[in-house]
């Protein structure tokens, strides 16, 4: 082996949310785990983001039950809810309590939104009415992340307790043989037996054969803050069909409101572009803050204030900063999890946009099992990205 080479038995390419929950998971079991963060700090994610472990998909999950069968849309709506479960079980008592409960509601602000979420209701997708026609009520929690900095630092270092090697690379090539996978990086090669791909927009630079099937989705977020004397219970909400979200919660003396979306107000729809700040004019920021007054208008609906005006008066909220984000959306708007290559080495998970918190920690779970036991019980085969291509 030469001096610029290493070996490790998985190597992980990307190092957000299910990168980092699978390389944990993996250590804990012994397995030597190089996360390979590709000029970030692992879970820098978490600090740009929403920060929310949602309990269902972003889609009201009408849509695939429609594209793609009731089985389809049953499992994929449990996703993001087993992901939280484990997380809670497995990795929140490692981290004391940098995570909040909160309602989550599905609101739907136009007539055809309504109809849509009285239909998700009705086939049992784990929606409930309220004294409010346009907010719906999801059964289950969803929690929130009051400090990503905190969370980041305490993730970081139990990753280094059990030993995973963090390397600040670019991952610029792989391969893949019977006789394990190469990584080529910035400044060196490294041997591993499995690759799991944790960077969505990534994979259709590194296995070419994706690029016609993954769509980079680059959407903004802008944060809100506001001093106050007021109190309120946290919430987090989707509405305009999953285009808008959003988290309220207090942090020390503030409170805080992050919203993401809408994304068709970004350029070219935010849709097969990859975009950063200096992508986007002013007048666009403009744009989407106009359409975040439908969300304090729900908010102060959902808060039973008898205004806008009256609500804003309690939560004067100004905007304190604002990130653009990228993901990847497979074309058949189905996610992407298990094996990616021809021989069982290359595993990966994507394609879950906004939920990619709660989706990420049950999507490293079934890629830990499919490491640890070649199989995974809970690993849907619709999802599979070999549907793509024949296998024969």
């Amino acid at each position: 082996m030469s001096e610029n080479s290493s070996i490790t038995d998985v190597a992980i390419i990307g190092s957000g949310f299910f990168g980092a929950c699978t390389a944990l998971l993996l250590a804990e079991q012994g397995y030597s785990v190089t996360l390979i963060t590709q000029g970030r700090k692992p879970l820098d994610s978490v600090l740009n983001s929403l920060g929310v472990l949602w309990p269902s998909l972003n889609d009201p999950p009408t849509r695939a039950d429609v594209a793609h069968g009731h089985d389809v849309a049953c499992y994929l709506n449990n996703f993001c809810q087993l992901g939280i479960e484990f997380f809670c079980q497995h990795f929140l008592p490692l981290l004391d309590n940098i995570w909040q409960k909160s309602t989550c509601l599905r609101v739907g602000v136009q007539n055809f939104e309504q109809e849509e979420l009285e239909k998700a209701k009705n086939l049992g997708f784990g929606l409930k009415t309220t004294n409010k026609k346009e907010i719906y009520l999801e059964n289950n929690s969803a929690y929130i992340c009051t400090q990503p900095v905190l969370f980041q630092e305490k993730f970081i270092k139990l990753l280094q307790k059990n030993n995973v090697q963090i390397l600040n690379e670019a991952a610029s090539a792989i391969t893949e043989e019977r006789a394990g996978c190469t990584v080529t990086l910035t400044s060196c090669v490294l041997k591993s037996e499995i690759i799991v791909l944790a960077n969505g927009v990534q994979i259709s630079s590194l296995l070419p054969k994706y690029k016609s099937i993954l769509v980079p989705m680059s959407d903004v977020l802008i944060e809100y803050e506001c001093a106050t004397q007021k109190s309120c219970s946290p919430v987090t909400l989707r509405a305009s069909n999953g285009h808008v979200a959003a988290s309220l919660f207090l942090k020390e003396n503030k409170t805080v409101l992050k919203i993401t979306g809408p994304r068709f107000l970004l350029p070219q729809a935010g849709v097969g572009l990859v975009l950063n700040k200096e992508d986007i004019q002013s007048k666009s920021i403009d744009s989407v803050q106009k359409f975040h007054k439908q969300i304090f208008s729900i908010l102060s609906s959902y808060y039973k204030y008898p205004s806008v005006d009256s609500f804003l008066a309690d939560f004067p909220f100004q905007q304190t900063n604002y990130f653009v984000s990228v993901d990847c959306h497979p074309c058949d708007e189905l996610p992407l999890v298990g094996e990616f290559g021809k021989l069982g080495k290359i595993l990966g998970c994507t394609g879950f946009l906004a939920t990619g918190f709660s989706s990420g920690v049950w999507g490293a779970k079934i890629i830990y099992d499919l490491i640890c036991q070649d199989k995974s019980l809970d690993l849907h085969a619709r999802l599979k990205p070999r549907r793509f291509y024949r296998t024969t």
